[in-house]
């Protein structure tokens, strides 16, 4: 079998499994949640995307200041040439019966990364805040049944009666007042009937043929996560996982280069079938630029699902996935990897009874589409642990679906790549974003009280209250930093109807 035969097998085993998750709802998690600062107000947004191309956003905007007089928001978007591609900004409406909440519908008319440009308009000051999202097409939203009934009853009556029109014009148009046609014109009108007929179908059948085509370019453009491949390698010193990036897009260059976010070209989460064991890793890039090393951890033997993030020059973030047997057998003997040096942030729990974090005002269970908060209160010897940030935030958060079908990777600041903020946003200096637009350990208001000098001293940490819908069982993993020691610590809670 040739290569491009291979590729679109694998395409169309993708779009069926695609498919197949539609069917049972399950399509992983498509909303973008940002606290942080418009300017000097603290805000909080929360953005529902639409899964398709082009699609209407749903935006709410919390803002956490009073004496706002008008909200705007608008979609910022760059082709190849740089050249902005904006529509004017979208004015927010207040929510009535909510206190400074606002909401907007925002059309995403073209795939890739957009930057939302919030801006708050308080007299004459403006505070302007950037939020990059993702614009992708990631399910296919299917025609109900009574519509598809009733319009092809309408495609019926329109054909059929478009066709007797154009007879009876042929037939009836030309002749006087109170005169029939003729037994020629008669007949000749049937001949028009069958031309129109047709005339009619060949419209009908190029209009499918190129409306499937439109349809087969949609299907291409659903978003798969990057083809990759995951070895095991021993030098005879240390074990080593390697992580490939095979895909066509990317070896074509087709694709932008990744580039850090927090510092790390890339964020790996590994965790064990059985949910037990999560490490959280950081791979570097060795010998070429498909190919990131890491230092493996020291985990047991066993089936894990591999989560890695990455963001692109273009500021497009996206989450590639796998799933490994880790095992002797498939463990490489190599000399050609030398020792490299673990990354100070790797981190690990390997069937940890952890229990010095506790989630505050935690459910039994949460209703599908109920707000979920995640404030956490981390204790040392009963007291409030001291707590410093960990690459670069307050904490880290990973949630997994129990099926594999939805992982939100989450910081206090969101779930946005900080680095594709730092591609759109313009108050950077160097790169390096603006330290009072980082909500470090919580939301903004908090972190005025509870941090000094970046070190939260009462042991709080909290991330942007999160909306689920897909029922099931979830794992939720904590990972925050205190006199040198990340503390991970997993929680399990489930999503009903």
């Amino acid at each position: 079998m040739d290569k491009k035969s291979k590729t679109l097998i694998r395409k169309f085993l993708s779009t069926l499994f695609f498919l197949f998750s539609i069917l049972h709802a399950d399509i992983g998690h498509n909303n973008v949640v940002y606290e942080g600062m418009a300017g000097d107000i603290p805000i909080r947004v929360f953005i529902k995307l639409p899964g398709v191309v082009p699609g209407l956003a749903d935006v709410s905007i919390k803002v956490f200041a009073d004496n706002i007089n008008k909200v705007t928001i608008q979609p910022n978007k760059k082709d190849k040439d740089r050249k902005s591609k904006s529509p004017p900004a979208d004015i927010a409406e207040p929510i009535k019966g909510e206190k400074n909440m606002f909401s907007a519908q925002l059309w995403l008319m073209d795939f890739g990364s957009y930057s939302l440009d919030v801006r708050l308009y308080e007299n004459q000051n403006v505070h302007r805040s950037s939020i990059p999202v993702n614009s992708i097409a990631s399910k296919v939203i299917g025609m109900n049944q009574g519509t598809s009934i009733l319009l092809s009853i309408l495609l019926f009556i329109l054909f059929f009666g478009a066709i007797n029109i154009i007879r009876i014009a042929y037939k009836d148009s030309t002749e006087l007042p109170g005169k029939n046609p003729d037994k020629s014109k008669i007949f000749n009108s049937y001949i028009v009937t069958v031309l129109s007929l047709i005339i009619l179908s060949l419209i009908i059948y190029g209009g499918k043929n190129w409306w499937d085509k439109i349809d087969i370019a949609y299907q291409n453009n659903i978003f798969q996560t990057l083809e990759n491949k995951i070895e095991i390698f021993n030098n005879g010193n240390e074990k080593f996982m390697s992580i490939e990036i095979i895909d066509e897009l990317w070896k074509q260059n087709r694709m932008s280069d990744i580039i850090p976010d927090h510092g790390k070209i890339m964020h790996v989460y590994l965790i064990s079938e059985n949910y037990d064991i999560l490490a959280h890793v950081h791979p570097s890039r060795y010998e070429n630029d498909d190919k990131f090393i890491v230092k493996m951890p020291p985990v047991d033997f066993g089936i894990y699902y591999l989560f890695m993030d990455v963001t692109h020059a273009t500021g497009f973030s996206h989450t590639m996935t796998n799933k490994i047997e880790y095992n002797e057998d498939n463990i490489t003997f190599t000399e050609s990897i030398f020792d490299i040096d673990r990354d100070v942030d790797d981190a690990w729990a390997i069937n940890s009874k952890e229990n010095r974090i506790t989630w505050k005002n935690k459910k039994p269970f949460y209703k599908s589409g109920d707000d979920i908060d995640l404030e956490f209160q981390v204790m040392n010897n009963g007291k409030p642990a001291i707590l410093e940030p960990y690459i670069k935030m307050g904490g880290h958060a990973a949630l997994l679906k129990k099926d594999q079908t939805v992982f939100v990777h989450i910081h206090p600041i969101g779930t946005i790549s900080m680095a594709s903020q730092e591609i759109f946003q313009e108050n950077y200096i160097q790169g390096i974003v603006d330290q009072d637009d980082i909500c470090f350990f919580g939301f903004v208001n908090d972190s005025k009280e509870n941090i000094i000098n970046n070190v939260s001293p009462n042991g709080k940490v909290s991330f942007p209250s999160m909306k689920l819908e897909n029922t099931g069982e979830y794992g939720l993993w904590v990972q925050v930093k205190s006199s040198g020691e990340v503390i991970t610590q997993k929680f399990d809670f489930e999503i009903k109807l």
